[in-house]
């Protein structure tokens, strides 16, 4: 196993744990604090972005950790942002707290399992990509139990996991930082509507 990159890779996936302080905020200080906070975070980084694009500049220890098809555009960062705010703002708590996570952890299991584990790469075909079956099923896993942690709904965390991973899977151009939260909030909070009728 490459441990350098091993290393780098999880550095990387770590900075979107701050989708914990996400939870925490909205949990204790209610919905206006933590969309407050996210339009703070995104003014921060844009300028940041601006900088860096615009003006070329290397902000110390941030730069280091863009990949390189980064080099030249907006950060995932951006996304995770927008993405967090999209579902905060229209889906249930449970839903936008699910969504959230789960782009965090089941992005991070897929990524890492998927790089430094992954065998099958049976998408090329389908979504020309060279994402694995391995990686897909540890990040489906993955949301899957925090979907059921989070809202308790088994059904609602069985579509939720599924619509994350669908997405990840399939997006090649796309960020899925900010596909993977709306979709899977989308869909999550669809099936909770239609749970409640039915």
């Amino acid at each position: 196993m490459p441990s350098r990159e091993f290393v780098f890779e999880l550095m990387r996936k770590s900075v979107h744990l701050v989708s914990i302080f996400i939870v925490l905020i909205y949990e204790f200080f209610g919905k206006d604090a933590i969309l407050w906070v996210l339009m703070l975070f995104l003014v921060t980084v844009l300028i940041l972005e601006y900088f860096r694009l615009e003006k070329g500049m290397k902000i110390p220890f941030f730069y280091m950790m863009y990949r390189e098809h980064e080099a030249d555009r907006l950060g995932g960062h951006i996304y995770f942002a927008l993405g967090s705010i999209a579902v905060i703002s229209l889906f249930n708590k449970e839903i936008a707290y699910a969504a959230v996570l789960m782009t965090t952890f089941g992005d991070m299991a897929a990524a890492l399992i998927g790089k430094f584990y992954g065998k099958r790469r049976i998408f090329r075909e389908v979504f020309k990509n060279d994402k694995s079956l391995e990686g897909s099923a540890s990040e489906f896993i993955t949301d899957l139990v925090v979907g059921l942690v989070i809202t308790g709904n088994p059904i609602v965390s069985l579509v939720m996991a599924f619509s994350a991973t669908l997405t990840e899977t399939a997006v090649n151009k796309i960020d899925d930082n900010l596909v993977v939260p709306i979709f899977s909030g989308f869909f999550g909070q669809i099936t909770l509507v239609l749970l409640m009728y039915f």
